[in-house]
Order: structure tokens, then C-alpha cells, then sequence
């Protein structure tokens, strides 16, 4: 027996040496030349930062983070080393010792490849260079040289690493690019997500599990097959017991010890702001294509991490709100209705700076992990009444004013198609004859509707598209209540011109980019461009701050119920059937819009469900709290809209006639128009002086 083993193993030496001659030549053409071992880098993750400095999420090919040799733990060295290479420090990458054993091995088993004798610096070759690793051959002798040649490849290669680097380095550079499964490469991304924890906290038992892990990922998971964890850990924590790197009272109390891995809650798995994230990454892979993944770079976003965090707070909460009035109202149908039996309200949310474009906060979904689907930048939604704001704009633009007078009556309208369109109000009233702020402050359908047949709807579409509407827009005249889709950012972007004092400045997600060296290669260049004249944004604002700060307005309540004090102006929206929900309002510092409705858009909020009740709560309670807390605009909470003299004036208008008042009018109120250009005529029933009374002019507040 003795001699028959002897034979056998002389017989695989030989054959191995035979091999190693003849494949070395073979596959020579395939090993790594030694600048590309010397140059080696391993991929770099590119990390992205808020505004204000917090991390926010890293970009990476793989899910790797880089440790330093001294960062590593103890623990961690024992039990690789234990249980894969005891000879590592003493070895120049190969391991005669194991290359015997292994050989004697298959010789008893009949099996040429039962066996390996792979050292950490032989899976390190094949961890960096693909091609070492590569494998060929279909016939069982084919299979059987391929799996020598790719030993060899190793070898050869592990032998040339030790010629270049220290041990130290190897150890270290092995530890930060090995597969420890779940996508995770490298001990600090593995610790991070199996035990959330930094790698200095890890446990003497976690670095055994971790260390097991590696010879297959996910066989000895420890989240999918725990009994295999536990049994190839203590196999682990067996093999440091026997190095003498663990005292046998050690080893055996922490066999006893379970495998606790901790998945993080889901803001932790995938930080703050995941669809804002996803935007900039999107956005990032269009300008440097897959370098971001490896390319080591550090990415400054707009974004501020303190109005995310509120924003994100009292999203949850008000859209949770309205997600307990639809379940409500569907429990008490009869099923016979055909309404479903549930339905998941979704959201979405934008705050940006008006003057430098920089989005702040934005939230595209109510949970990322069900739906990467981000409703802010992609969902294409009916805006309904918050579109009416292009309707006046075009209307004052055109030599109207605040004070002409529309009825508010039925109308019936021919489409060009030929039929018979009977567009109704909100509440399904008439309220008779009312002036352009009247109108939009209280949302009257009927007169934006003529003021669209008067102005015409290629006119309106033509106001939209400049100010930031980039969706198409049908030019019908149902356009004056909102029938053409936006996207939500286009229209934050576009309400920006109004406190911007007629300036479109394009939303910027990236402020700058440095790469792994810290050299500047992106700079973001704020693009701005007058799209409307100052003086119809300013008035254009001060209509909009009738329908947060009058009675009747329909975002009156931000002052009412809410006490929100601060400057504000917007506007409410919802569609027919309740199926969209808008608030987009705006203070001289901060524009924000707020959407609600359902991914199917066949499905309402049903009744009641309008903007001013669905979507203006979480939009007055995050600019509360933003004004209440955080700096600067908790100490400019105070300043207002600018009235600049040289663009609007106050003056007095007759309340009877709505006409300039002359000084014989009784009654009689303020309100803006613009210098220059075309003025209204004065009041026709109280005569006197023509010329009327001055009027005040407005100072700078």
C-alpha cells in the first residue's frame, strides 16, 4: 500500500512539474507583467456629501471601503490566517508544505483537483486579475489541465506580489478586496453590513464568522444558512485554538456564543435622501459614465442634509394621514362599487433655493426599497390649478391687471374636434363678477378658462415652456386648468421665477467634484436668464400672496390652522376625481412644492382630498419648522417680498367700479401695478378730477 501511494504521489509530482513547465509557457501570455502588479489600485469608491458636509451615500463597482493595516484587528489576522494560510509569514507565496499535502490527498481520493493548496497571496492574484482566474475545457482532461494551468497562473503570479510587496501589504490589500458576499468587498463593508459596526468593534467570534465566510460566501450566509454559519465559524475559532492565537476556555465559550447579525433600519441601508441620491447618480453616469465607480471622486451636492431630515419627518406623518382618510373611505365600500380594497397613496416632495437654483431637499416615493421610482423628477402628473399661475402671468404680462373684472358664470365651449365642453368651478358654484386676484386666490376655473380664450393657449404654453415647463404642452384650452402633465421639479423651477424677480435659474443637484488627488474638475456655474419681465413677477408674487394671507384664499390656512408667520405666497392644485393633490409655495428664500395621488392615475384621493388638504400640510409644516430652526432663515424669517419702486406702484382703486379711484370715490382700496407700459383708466361713476388721487407709492419692505 505503502509503495502504491508512493508511486502515485511520484507520479503526480511529476505530472505537476510536467505542467508547470508546460502551461507557464502556455498561459505566460496571460499573467499579469510586473508593472501592472507594481501599479495595481484597487477600484475607489466616490463619495457623496450634502451641502453641509454629512456623508451621504457612496457610489462603487464594488461595495468596498479601504482599510490601513493597523486598522485591522487582531482578532481578524488570527482567524484569516488560521484558517487559510498559518504558514503566511513564512512562505514566498507558495506553500510546499500544503502543495504535498494536497497532492497526497488526491492521490488517495483518485482525484487529481479534491484538493488545493491555495495561499492568501495566490487569492489575492486571483482576486485582482481576472484573467489568472480564468478557466477553460469541457472534457474531464481538458477540465482537469485547466484547473492546474489556473493553480500555476497563481503561483507564478503570487510569486512575482511577494517579490513586490511586503507581507503587511499583502495581507492588507487582500482584506480590502475580497468577496465576503451580499456585494460587499473588503472587512470594512463587510462589518458594516453584517454586524453594523466599524471594523475596531468587531468581536473575536464576528472575525471567525467573517473569516469563514470567505471560503463560500453564500453557503455559510448567515442570514440564509445559520447552522453552516455557526458549524464553519467554530470550525474557524477551532483553527486559531490550535495556531494558539485563541486559549481553549475561549474557544469553547465562544463556540456556544449565536450569530446576532443586524440589518439596519431602511434610512440607514440606504441613507438620507435615496431618491435625491439616485437623481445625482443618474446625473453623474451621463457626464463620467462607469468612472464613478472607481474612480475615487468626491461629490459636493446641493443638498441640505437639516431640511432633508424635516422634510423627510413630516412627509411620513401628513402622508400617513391622508393614507388613513383613503383606507377609511374604502373600508365603507360596498365591494360592488368596484373600487379596490386598498390602495397605497404615494408623494412627492421639492424644496429649492430660488436665487441659486440648488435643490435642497427632495423626496421621490414614500419608501425606496419598494420603488426607485422617483415621483419628484420622473412621474408625469396633471397639475390642475397650481398651472393657472402661467395663465395670469400671461394675462398681466398682456396688459391686464389685478383689478379687471371677469363673471364668474357658466360658459359652454366648442372643441376643435367639435364637441361641447361644460367646464365647471371646484365647488360647482357661480360667484358672479370678480377681479383677477379675487379669481386666483380663490381658484375660479370658469374665468381662468376665458382668460385662456382671450389670451390664447399657444400664447400660455409659450409663458410655461420659458419659465421651466419642459414637458409638452397642449395648446387647448383647457390648459388654463392644468391638462397638459409636468413633472414636479419643472414646476418648483418654474414658480422660482416669480420670487426670482423674473430670472430662470436651472435646478443643480452637484455643486463640485473633486477627484482622488482633491483636484477640481466640476464646478457647477449657476445658469440664470430672464425669462419675465421683473415687474410681472413682482405682481405675479403679490397675487399668489393673496391666496396664503386673504380670507377666502384657498392656502389661507397656512395662517389660520397653522400660524405659519413668514412671507409666503403659492398655490393650491387638484385635478378632476381627486387624483392629483398640488401645494407650491414659495418665500423670498425657499420654494417648495408638494404632490399626493396614487401611481395609477385612474385612482383618486377621492372626495375632499384637495391640494389645500392633502398636499399644503406637509409643505406649511416643513417651512415652519425650517424657519423656526435652522439658520439662515430662522433669522430672516422676518424680511418680505421686495416691492422695488421703480418697477410697481400702490394705488388707490374704487371698490365700486374697480377702476382708479379718483378722489371723489368712496370706498376705495390698494393695490400694485406695473410703471411702465399700459395703464388702467379711472373710475367712471364719481366724477371729479379726472386724474385721480396720486395713490401711495410702495417702499422697500
Amino acid at each position: 500500500m505503502i509503495k502504491k501511494i508512493l508511486r502515485y504521489s511520484l507520479a503526480f509530482l511529476v505530472f505537476y512539474a510536467l505542467a508547470f513547465a508546460g502551461i507557464y509557457h502556455l498561459y505566460n501570455d496571460n499573467l499579469p507583467e510586473l508593472d501592472e502588479l507594481e501599479n495595481f489600485q484597487p477600484k475607489q469608491i466616490t463619495k457623496v456629501f450634502s451641502a453641509d458636509g454629512k456623508h451621504l451615500q457612496d457610489f462603487l463597482e464594488e461595495n468596498r471601503e479601504i482599510l490601513t493595516y493597523e486598522e485591522i484587528p487582531q482578532a481578524m489576522k488570527n482567524a484569516l490566517l488560521s484558517i487559510e494560510d498559518r504558514r503566511f509569514f513564512s512562505h514566498w507565496g507558495i506553500d510546499i508544505h500544503r502543495i504535498f499535502g494536497a497532492i497526497l490527498g488526491n492521490v488517495k481520493s483518485l482525484n487529481p483537483t479534491a484538493q488545493g493548496a491555495s495561499t492568501l497571496t495566490q487569492q489575492l492574484a486571483r482576486n485582482l486579475f481576472e484573467k489568472v482566474g480564468r478557466q477553460s475545457g469541457s472534457s474531464s482532461l481538458e477540465a482537469t489541465m485547466a484547473s492546474y494551468g489556473r493553480k500555476i497562473r497563481e503561483q507564478i503570479t503570487a510569486v512575482n506580489i511577494e517579490r513586490l510587496y511586503t507581507k503587511r501589504e499583502i495581507l492588507t490589500m487582500y482584506l480590502n478586496t475580497v468577496f465576503f458576499g451580499y456585494d460587499r468587498y473588503g472587512l470594512k463593508s463587510a462589518a458594516r453590513y453584517y454586524f453594523d459596526r466599524d471594523v475596531k468593534d468587531l468581536k473575536v467570534e464576528e472575525c471567525a464568522m467573517l473569516a469563514g465566510l470567505l471560503k463560500a460566501p453564500n453557503t455559510y450566509n448567515p442570514r440564509q444558512n445559520p447552522e453552516k454559519a455557526i458549524r464553519r465559524r467554530n470550525q474557524v475559532l477551532q483553527a486559531m485554538a490550535e495556531a494558539g492565537k485563541l486559549p481553549s476556555r475561549s474557544y469553547k465559550a465562544l463556540q456556544k456564543q449565536p450569530i446576532l447579525t443586524r440589518r439596519g433600519q431602511r434610512a440607514e441601508t440606504y441613507g438620507l435622501a435615496p431618491y435625491f441620491i439616485e437623481y445625482v447618480r443618474q446625473i453623474l453616469i451621463r457626464q463620467y459614465g462607469s468612472g464613478i465607480y472607481r474612480d475615487g471622486f468626491t461629490v459636493r451636492t446641493t443638498l441640505d442634509s437639516r431640511l432633508q431630515q424635516i422634510a423627510e419627518k413630516h412627509f411620513d406623518k401628513e402622508i400617513g394621514i391622508v393614507q388613513e382618510r383613503v383606507d377609511k373611505f374604502l373600508a365603507k365600500q360596498d365591494s360592488a362599487a368596484g373600487l379596490p380594497a386598498s390602495a397605497q397613496v404615494q408623494a412627492a416632495f421639492v424644496a429649492m433655493d430660488p436665487q441659486t437654483g440648488h435643490i435642497l431637499a427632495m423626496i421621490g416615493g414614500r419608501d425606496f426599497s419598494e420603488s426607485q421610482f422617483n415621483r419628484s423628477t420622473q412621474a408625469l402628473r396633471l397639475p390642475g390649478s397650481s398651472f393657472k399661475p402661467f395663465v395670469y402671468t400671461a394675462a398681466i404680462d398682456n396688459n391686464r391687471f389685478a383689478i379687471d373684472i371677469f363673471d364668474d358664470n357658466a360658459i359652454t365651449i366648442r372643441e376643435y374636434n367639435g364637441e361641447i365642453w361644460d367646464p365647471e368651478n371646484y365647488d360647482k358654484t357661480f360667484l358672479g363678477p370678480l377681479t383677477l386676484r379675487e379669481s386666483l386666490k380663490r381658484s375660479r376655473n370658469l374665468i381662468a378658462i376665458k382668460l385662456a380664450q382671450e389670451i390664447g393657449p399657444q400664447r400660455i404654453k409659450g409663458y410655461a415652456q420659458t419659465m421651466g415647463i419642459r414637458t409638452p404642452v397642449q395648446p387647448v384650452t383647457s390648459i388654463a386648468i392644468g391638462t397638459s402633465a409636468v413633472r414636479l421639479l419643472e414646476l418648483v423651477s418654474a414658480y422660482a421665477v416669480f420670487p426670482n424677480k423674473g430670472i430662470y435659474v436651472e435646478p443643480a443637484a452637484v455643486d463640485h467634484i473633486t477627484d482622488k488627488e482633491g483636484n477640481t474638475i466640476f464646478a457647477q456655474k449657476t445658469i440664470r436668464r430672464e425669462v419675465l419681465r421683473p415687474a410681472v413677477a413682482v405682481i405675479m408674487t403679490d397675487l399668489m400672496r393673496s391666496v396664503t394671507d386673504e380670507p377666502g384664499g384657498t392656502g389661507y390656512k397656512i395662517r389660520t390652522r397653522y400660524g405659519f408667520r413668514p412671507t409666503a405666497a403659492g398655490k393650491t392644485g387638484t385635478t378632476n376625481d381627486y387624483a392629483d393633490a398640488w401645494f407650491i409655495g414659495f418665500t423670498p428664500h425657499l420654494v417648495a412644492g408638494v404632490w399626493v395621488g396614487m401611481d395609477d392615475p385612474s385612482l383618486s384621493l377621492w372626495k375632499r382630498q384637495s391640494g389645500a388638504v392633502a398636499a399644503l400640510p406637509l409643505w406649511v409644516r416643513f417651512m415652519k419648522e425650517v424657519y423656526r430652526k435652522v439658520e439662515p432663515y430662522r433669522s430672516r424669517a422676518r424680511e418680505t417680498f421686495d416691492y422695488p419702486e421703480n418697477l410697481v406702484t400702490k394705488r388707490a382703486v374704487c371698490k365700486d367700479s374697480h377702476k382708479l379711484a379718483t378722489k371723489y370715490c368712496p370706498h376705495r382700496d390698494d393695490d400694485l401695478f406695473i410703471n411702465e407700459g399700459a395703464q388702467p383708466s379711472f373710475c367712471p361713476l364719481h366724477g371729479g378730477d379726472k386724474k385721480g388721487a396720486p395713490g401711495s407709492r410702495l417702499q422697500r419692505f
